[in-house]
């Protein structure tokens, strides 16, 4: 537990990240280690020259944020790395208008930064899928569950407005809960639960979930499904109990999101559900959250202005 919590303090930060050089060079070794290629003659061989990087074939040189999602910015590396350990340090994430005034930075640019972040975080995220070996070689099971999340204009008690997920996580021999995966679909169907299980699931995984129907198409010949139904009982809080872990991560998603927000859009949902992912999933290595973001960053694609505040929501099925 103790190593769980204990993180990169603010002191630390400062000591490693204060300078523009130090930014680039962490930075710089994030993009080497994801094969950083010459964007004229495509050769991985570089070298630092100031601020810019140069190929040692050709020669050309370009900027160490060309092509990620910090491309196209004017603010200093240190402001994006203040952001970063602003937004991986905490549990209940942190809203624009409170980045903004911690990075002294406007609204729109805080909430263009931070979901500059959260996507590159949420691309980082979609490469790992759940079902594979323990930390000791053993099989682990998956569970999964429905889930409805409030939306930009709940309607109500009902499913009125909401957002529907499928949430699902790794669960140990011990009950521990390893990786944890969510995605936003357009209804609870066969189809969804199929495009959900190919695009997060591994092909032979058991993959244990309650009653609902469509969760039927989880199994498949190599993919063996068990179905616990709780009905209505209270959930179980013991550690080994069946969807502890699930439940678990359910509810600290929900309890990040009321605590910052007070409603989120559909188009910017799956960004949110995917930050949220990658900062559980490396829960056992807070002070490595920087070189993970820098790594998250170093993979990450372009995110255009307008792209970020017009695309359409990513639903499954």
């Amino acid at each position: 537990m103790l190593k769980v919590m204990k993180g990169l303090t603010d002191l630390e930060f400062e000591r490693l990240y204060s300078t523009e050089e130090a930014c680039i060079e962490a930075l710089l070794m994030a993009r080497r280690e994801a094969l950083m290629a010459c964007p004229s003659c495509g050769h991985d061989r570089n070298y630092l020259c100031g601020r810019r990087v140069g190929c040692t074939r050709c020669n050309r040189r370009w900027s160490v944020r060309a092509g990620t999602v910090m491309s196209g910015t004017k603010l200093p590396l240190t402001t994006w790395f203040r952001a970063m350990h602003i937004m991986t340090s905490t549990k209940q994430g942190v809203s624009a208008i409170e980045l903004g005034r911690r990075l002294g930075v406007s609204y729109p640019t805080a909430w263009y930064l931070a979901k500059r972040l959260r996507r590159a975080m949420t691309e980082r995220e979609t490469r790992y899928v759940l079902g594979g070996s323990g930390p000791d070689g053993a099989p682990v099971v998956v569970e999964a569950d429905d889930v409805y999340l409030g939306g930009e204009r709940n309607q109500g008690s009902g499913p009125g407005g909401k957002t529907r997920m499928i949430a699902a996580t790794e669960r140990y021999e011990d009950g521990r809960m390893g990786h944890v995966a969510m995605r936003m679909v357009a209804g609870f169907t066969s189809r969804a639960v199929r495009a959900f299980a190919d695009t997060c699931l591994t092909a032979t995984v058991r993959v244990h979930t309650d009653g609902l129907k469509a969760f039927l198409a989880f199994g498949t010949p190599a993919r063996s499904h068990v179905v616990t139904v709780s009905g209505s009982r209270r959930p179980s809080r013991q550690r080994t109990a069946p969807f502890h872990g699930l439940n678990t991560a359910i509810a600290n998603l929900s309890t990040a999101l009321k605590a910052t927000h007070k409603a989120i859009a559909p188009q910017h949902t799956s960004d949110y559900l995917g930050a949220f992912c990658w900062t559980t999933n490396r829960r056992h290595n807070m002070p490595g959250m920087i070189h993970a973001a820098c790594r998250a960053v170093a993979t990450s694609s372009v995110l255009t202005r307008h792209r970020a505040y017009d695309e359409i929501p990513v639903l499954l099925g």
